[in-house]
């Protein structure tokens, strides 16, 4: 990955982080509580930590995430089999993109917005050339999401 890609995902998901964290003050404060109610700011704060987390996903610390996690795959594959790591984080990371859609539909909660911190970590752990897949996935995601602020912006 070049290094302006990774500083665009990096920059990215903490413009989104810092967005999200002064949503969530706001939230709390009862005379600004009346308009964020209006905007369904519970819904933008997940979507903006889940971009936040891809983006930090998508830089070399994610690529460094996939490959230890395929090391220790391969390293104990000889004792619980060759796709046993695969399967238990593949599965892990499916019921943790599940819950986060469920719960971002029925309704907001800390959870939700933990789930959308980790899932994409989740996602990169799995081993192999399915969670490098991802990973490659969700830079692109976050490079674009970084495009698209840089065009609203006016650069």
């Amino acid at each position: 990955m070049p290094a302006i890609d990774a500083g665009i995902s990096a920059a990215t998901g903490g413009t989104c982080l810092a967005t999200a964290g002064v949503l969530y003050v706001a939230d709390r404060l009862p005379w600004i509580n009346q308009l964020a109610a209006r905007v369904k700011s519970p819904q933008i704060q997940v979507v903006l930590i889940l971009t936040a987390s891809i983006g930090l996903v998508a830089t070399p610390i994610g690529q460094l995430l996939n490959r230890a996690v395929t090391t220790l795959d391969g390293a104990v594959s000889q004792l619980v089999g060759q796709y046993t790591g695969v399967g238990i984080s593949f599965g892990i990371a499916l019921a943790a993109v599940l819950w986060l859609i469920s719960d971002f539909v029925t309704g907001v909660q800390t959870r939700t917005l933990l789930l959308a911190a980790v899932t994409p970590f989740l996602c990169v752990m799995i081993p192999g050339s399915i969670g490098e897949g991802i990973a490659s996935l969700l830079g692109f995601i976050a490079t674009q999401a970084g495009s698209l602020v840089v065009a609203l912006m006016g650069g």
